[in-house]
């Protein structure tokens, strides 16, 4: 049997802070697993969720597994849980390297996701069958409409890049190895620059997490038109969440919100009911219990862009 087949996309070493301390001495710990729909769990041991055969490893020409990203991830976790345990426990500061360290931890959490990896290879898929079908229309068409083609798709004096069909190909098939590091080398230095509070709390059960952990989020998105309204760094009200215990949850931003800051139970619940909406399929908490106000959907806001649209064309 080959080593390292069993690759976790959220790590069990991350998800181990929400095991549960009633779990008996003799036993394996665990954690509660919900299906983000629901409100009943299961118990289940953080080795034992969230894993694929391989998500992590590249095939060369002949079939050989190169683990070079598992084994690069392995030890940013173990940087992680050092950091974890060490400073974010204790309400120390992070040094500058630490600091980054983390941003690089957020980046990759957010990007090595199961539906996150899916969600990059969906974005060069109907780019590669446009290609397809060209390809299949090359074949039979005149050398005039060929050129009308090129022309179009070459115009002159462009300088944009452009990508060959290998390469979009190899985008939309293997995310891992053309998208996954330039996307993390891209992001932490990003977010490295941005506001890093941790928050903490005292309340029951806690900060719950995800198969999705890292969530980004704009509070002010729904004012915008539906097609700028994703959340992005550019904009001054971004929020990323990044439960790391049940006691705290690392808040980057871009209102000036720094340091360790206390946070209340109602407030926890709102990040919570965040979290648990953005999970892809499943929620984890510490203990058997999960809360109505994290499945409430809210109500739109008077001011959003489809309210203001429609009081426009009302009065018009």
């Amino acid at each position: 049997m080959p080593k390292h087949k069993k690759q976790h996309y959220v790590p069990a070493c991350y998800l181990k802070a929400w095991c549960d301390i009633k779990s008996p001495p003799d036993q394996t710990p665990y954690l509660w697993f919900f299906e983000k729909g629901q409100k009943n769990g299961r118990r289940k041991s953080p080795n034992n969720i969230f894993h694929e055969t391989d998500i992590y490893t590249i095939r060369d020409e002949v079939g050989g597994r190169d683990l070079t990203f598992e084994h690069s991830l392995s030890e940013l976790e173990g940087l992680f849980s050092n950091i974890r345990n060490h400073k974010f426990k204790c309400h120390r500061n992070l040094t500058p390297v630490e600091h980054f360290t983390i941003c690089v931890f957020i980046a990759a959490i957010h990007a090595r996701t199961k539906s996150q990896l899916k969600h990059m290879s969906d974005q060069w898929r109907k780019p590669l069958e446009k290609m397809d079908k060209l390809k299949e229309w090359m074949k039979t068409a005149s050398e005039k409409d060929k050129q009308t083609v090129f022309s179009m798709s070459h115009p002159s004096g462009a300088n944009s890049k452009s990508f060959t069909y290998d390469q979009i190909k190899a985008m939309a098939e293997e995310p891992v190895r053309t998208i996954l590091l330039p996307t993390i080398q891209t992001v932490a230095p990003l977010l490295a620059k941005i506001d890093f509070a941790v928050l903490y709390t005292d309340a029951t059960p806690g900060f719950i997490t995800s198969d999705k952990p890292c969530v980004w989020f704009d509070p002010k998105g729904y004012k915008r038109h539906p097609f700028y309204r994703s959340p992005a760094l550019m904009y001054e009200t971004i929020e990323i969440t990044l439960p790391i215990a049940p006691e705290q949850c690392i808040f980057l931003n871009r209102r000036g919100i720094n340091g360790y800051r206390y946070l209340p139970a109602d407030w926890v619940k709102e990040f919570n009911r965040r979290t648990r909406f953005f999970a892809s399929e499943y929620y984890i908490v510490n203990q058997d219990y999960s809360d109505d106000a994290w499945f409430d959907p809210g109500v739109e806001p008077e001011d959003s862009w489809e309210n203001e649209q429609a009081r426009k064309e009302d009065q018009s």
